[in-house]
């Protein structure tokens, strides 16, 4: 196709045209797509499972808005595993693709092949969105290579970009969260092995590296997608770090984050008033200017798109000790309902005011100095 778009009307004729399949089709899709899930996404259970294959089989031709709130909460429902959610959308997409071609053989009937084409091109692109360039040729898209394992670029290409930056003299950022905070640097090109190279980089960032377990590097001109690598050694008296077995990331949400989203040092109450002033009584699992985080035992009937009133108080350590100003009220809205085995994740949008933005700018601003204090003790306890 000559661009990334697909049309309402092309969706629709789509749809009119092969009712039949997609009626037939959706069990296979849902035990597929479960299927994979339990031999790869192990921490996803059968029955979310099954919940995010309809998601996803509903959503294929749906509007970008749709979709793109889809894209949310696969992300959340999946601990913002980038890697594993491309995978699995394009293998369990392909595998659309696969069966419709052999249902029109056996139907007779006309194919619709370049419409679904299309759709599915134009849904991971929607997905992909936040990560891939404005302006991408026109197979970026659909830009992927559907082996048993992986499906992104093979790693050799990826080592051929490194030798070309190496000699180029180009540095490389690297992107990693600690306890919310992103910690970014640049770092060189030191030596490579095979499909193993060696960075000489930022000390904050090799321990950042070290806590994450792995290694996150942000798209430049050498790249038209983040990557992810495992830590083969790290060496903190050198300040250099060996990686290898890289893979193109379908998402990076560190990135798309407009706030620093820090991890509470505290154990907070948060009752969530809604319907007659019912309470559901949580603790704060995160906490930035625009959004926040509550785990809990209970639900009481909240679901997504709930108007809540959030309430809830700083530790005394974190803001000036005057009376009331440890109080935080803030008017929020349930954006996805997350169920464990035995407690729930309710991720939230707020709206705080002039005084509620202050303390939590505050809180944050200050939570942040602690969590960069650790994690330089962390360092220091490596270097020994």
């Amino acid at each position: 196709m000559e661009k990334e778009v697909i049309s309402s009307s092309d969706k629709e004729k789509f749809l009119a045209a092969s009712a039949l399949f997609l009626k037939e089709f959706e069990l296979s899709f849902t035990e597929y797509f479960t299927c994979l899930c339990m031999n790869y996404a192990k921490a996803v259970s059968k029955d979310e499972a099954k919940e995010i294959a309809l998601t996803i089989y509903h959503g294929l031709f749906k509007c970008d808005y749709d979709i793109e709130e889809i894209r949310e909460d696969l992300f959340v429902r999946m601990g913002h595993d980038g890697v594993m959610i491309g995978f699995l959308i394009n293998r369990i997409l392909f595998y659309v693709i696969e069966n419709y071609l052999s249902f029109v053989r056996k139907q007779e009937i006309d194919s619709q092949v370049e419409l679904l084409i299309g759709c599915v091109s134009h849904f991971i692109h929607v997905i992909e969105s936040e990560v891939m360039p404005k302006v991408c040729n026109a197979t970026a898209a659909f830009d992927v290579s559907f082996s048993s394992d992986v499906m992104f670029t093979p790693t050799n290409n990826i080592i051929e970009a490194f030798h070309t930056m190496r000699d180029d003299n180009q540095s490389v950022t690297f992107l990693n969260l600690y306890k919310g905070v992103p910690i970014s640097s640049e770092a060189s090109i030191v030596e490579i092995e095979g499909e193993q190279v060696t960075f000489r980089i930022d000390k904050l960032q090799e321990i950042a590296m070290k806590l994450d377990a792995q290694a996150f590097i942000v798209k430049n001109n050498y790249f038209n997608k983040h990557l992810k690598a495992d830590i083969v050694h790290s060496d903190f008296q050198n300040n250099t770090v060996v990686l290898k077995n890289f893979i193109y990331l379908l998402n990076m949400p560190a990135l798309q984050r407009e706030f620093i989203r820090v991890h509470p040092d505290i154990i907070a109450n948060v009752y969530l008033h809604q319907f007659d002033n019912m309470q559901t009584i949580g603790r704060l699992y995160d906490l930035s200017m625009n959004g926040l985080g509550v785990v809990s035992s209970e639900n009481n009937g909240i679901f997504v798109g709930a108007k809540v009133l959030v309430a809830f108080e700083l530790n005394s350590a974190s803001i000036s000790s005057v009376k009331g100003d440890k109080k935080i009220e803030v008017q929020g809205e349930v954006i996805n309902v997350i169920e464990y085995k035995d407690s729930y994740r309710y991720c939230m949008r707020i709206v705080p005011n002039r005084e509620m933005s202050d303390k939590i700018l505050h809180y944050i601003t200050k939570r942040e100095r602690e969590i960069l204090e650790d994690l330089n003790n962390e360092l220091n306890e490596y270097r020994v």
